[in-house]
């Protein structure tokens, strides 16, 4: 039995805790229902609730309480660089180092002293994964900055390979098999996607040719054969089951070996293609949805950051969409379809490639990550005849 009656009181409990916890000054902010932002930290209460959960009722309050001081207080990182044996290597979703990005821009908006915020070093890993390095603490785990890096003289490239050299030196549990065909990972100590960094991890399952990868979270990755269209579909079933643990990662599942990972692509006809559909989906939306807040509060009333929406079809499908709507100004997320209300609310519904090319003109590419478009104005009324006739027809 657990010591709080629903995730309300949970949730109040941790909050509770990070606001006398907290030194005089931090800015605690509530992102969402879900987020609290500590400084530049930002908590995602979801993730804290998973592992409540997961732990032994013993466990519980001491953990808890030791996790927020971690929060609200991070050891610093030391000055100089006297050891590298802390270093690991993280594989991380670009949103997150986004987000962080996001906060800090945020934070040197409205601070007086207007100076540049450290950003994240990373390299491309496969997807929307990318690798980071970390400094694990007893009491915490910390991703190290550049200005850290400068402060070290230390460059992320040649850190990062002493962390998977690092991390190679760990004991390793390896693999069990589900269903004889696909294999998931049993470390549970944060580190199985960064194991992948180090060349024979995946090795270990025997698998030939290319493999499939799902890293849901930081604990569970689920491997199996390109080729192997069973196991493809059991992989993706595994991932979905594990959509509410703690720690997320990604659910987009890659194709690859060694240092080449790219997402992949199922065609229709594929067996799993309803559940990689999903998964692939299921993560677009997450990946938007932890960086919408941020964004809109650092462009303010300029402009609104439309919600990437997944819904699932009458055939089973499941298809993103956002809306754009006249007289506002907005960031849309690239989506499979868009819902165009017009001043007199008429809706016309059309696919992405649709709206491209009949009216690309008014969507301008941002840098954003993930992909976002503004939109100043909107189609006219002849435009959205024919993108109506134009969706009929489809």
């Amino acid at each position: 039995m657990g010591l709080f009656r629903n995730k309300r009181s949970f949730d109040a409990e941790v909050r509770r805790q990070i606001a006398a916890a907290a030194k005089p000054g931090t800015v605690i902010k509530e992102i969402d229902n879900d987020t609290v932002q500590i400084g530049s930290v930002i908590v995602g209460l979801s993730n804290l609730r998973a592992k409540w959960n997961r732990l032994d009722v013993e466990e519980r309050r001491p953990w808890l309480s030791e996790t927020v001081q971690a929060l609200v207080s991070p050891p610093a990182l030391p000055s100089q660089l006297e050891t590298t044996t802390p270093l690991r290597p993280g594989i991380r979703p670009r949103s997150m180092l986004e987000s962080a990005r996001l906060a800090n821009l945020q934070n040197e908006v409205r601070s007086s002293e207007g100076r540049n915020r450290p950003l994240i070093p990373f390299q491309p890993f496969g997807g929307d994964l990318v690798s980071v390095l970390l400094w694990d603490a007893p009491t915490t785990m910390s991703v190290v900055n550049q200005l850290q890096l400068d402060e070290w003289d230390a460059t992320f490239d040649d850190l990062l390979e002493i962390a998977v050299k690092n991390l190679a030196a760990e004991p390793d549990l390896g693999w069990t098999t589900q269903d004889t065909r696909v294999y998931t990972s049993m470390n549970e100590d944060d580190y199985d996607g960064a194991r992948m960094l180090g060349g024979d991890y995946l090795e270990q399952t025997g698998l030939d040719g290319e493999l499939v990868v799902i890293h849901p979270n930081r604990n569970l990755l689920i491997v199996t054969a390109v080729d192997d269209t069973r196991g493809i579909h059991t992989a993706c079933g595994l991932a979905l089951e594990d959509l509410a643990a703690p720690s997320p990662v990604s659910f987009q599942p890659l194709v690859g070996r060694g240092s080449d990972w790219r997402p992949l692509v199922l065609p229709p006809s594929h067996p799993a293609h309803p559940e990689w559909q999903r998964l692939t989906a299921i993560n677009h939306e997450m990946n938007y949805s932890s960086l919408r807040e941020p964004l809109q509060q650092l462009v303010s009333d300029d402009l609104t950051v439309v919600p990437y929406r997944v819904g699932e079809a009458s055939d089973g499908s499941y298809l993103s969409c956002c809306t754009w709507k006249a007289g506002v100004p907005s960031l849309l997320p690239k989506t499979d379809a868009i819902e165009l209300i017009s001043a007199g609310n008429e809706l016309v519904r059309a696919d992405w490639n649709t709206v491209q090319r009949l009216v690309g003109t008014m969507m301008e590419p941002t840098d954003h990550y993930p992909e976002l478009w503004r939109v100043m104005s909107f189609p006219s009324n002849d435009e959205l005849s024919e993108l109506r006739d134009r969706s009929s027809n489809a």
